[in-house]
């Protein structure tokens, strides 16, 4: 996986590959976090289709793994990205809990050895956006209202939480002077991690796949990893 970031910019893995070392009804409690985050209140679009929560961590290597610890909660900048630029957005913070959640630290335990192994770094900010994306009649849901993009950050893990009664959300990766690579995160725990250093990306937008069969989320938990 190392290999494919530093040779292709992205690695693509599924469950099976990233376990998150935890039983399934912990991995539902983490889940549940998706049912308790805020409305989105700094879309450029004035859209009411994203929902999130927002952590802060500083991750340290030691021989028995990464020790994390939580950050002060802050606003946040993507000054890189035009839509954003001098603006500094606030999200609701993640709980003290769920930053201390055994799947979230599988996650991002995993994310830091593929990264480390590609930029070596021993210490890490990382940044946790915990981030649903609805679609109604009329409205769709719109994962990157960027466009294609980069985050401003060294690497960024994009893990799939949830995904229901969903047409759309394919990720593009666009690599300059190279085919652009489409897929879709289908399945629990289906993963990119990108060098957001070396790549751009972008998600379709999401549509009701059958509008009468209750609601169409996205639910994905993004790592923003910053060699400290």
């Amino acid at each position: 996986m190392a290999d494919s970031v530093a040779g292709d910019g992205f690695a693509r893995f599924t469950a099976r590959e990233l376990s998150p070392g935890t039983t399934r009804p912990e991995f539902d409690a983490f889940r549940a976090v998706w049912e308790d985050l805020e409305p989105d209140a700094d879309l450029a679009d004035g859209g009411a289709y994203r929902f999130r929560r927002y952590g802060l961590v500083r991750a340290v290597s030691t021989p028995d793994g990464f020790a994390t610890e939580p950050l002060p909660h802050r606003g946040f900048r993507q000054d890189v990205i035009p839509m954003w630029r001098d603006a500094e957005r606030h999200f609701a913070p993640l709980s003290s809990s769920t930053l201390a959640d055994p799947c979230l630290g599988a996650l991002v335990a995993f994310d830091l050895t593929v990264a480390g192994q590609v930029r070596p770094s021993r210490e890490w900010v990382v940044g946790l956006h915990a981030i649903r994306v609805v679609a109604r009649a009329g409205e769709s849901g719109l994962p990157t209202p960027e466009g294609v993009h980069r985050d401003g950050h060294s690497f960024v893990g994009m893990h799939l939480v949830r995904r229901e009664n969903a047409r759309g959300g394919e990720s593009r990766i666009h690599r300059t002077g190279r085919p652009d690579v489409v897929f879709t995160l289908g399945s629990p725990l289906d993963s990119v991690l990108v060098d957001d250093t070396a790549v751009r990306h972008a998600v379709s937008p999401i549509v009701p796949l059958d509008p009468y069969a209750g609601r169409t989320v996205r639910d994905m938990l993004l790592v923003d990893l910053n060699p400290a």
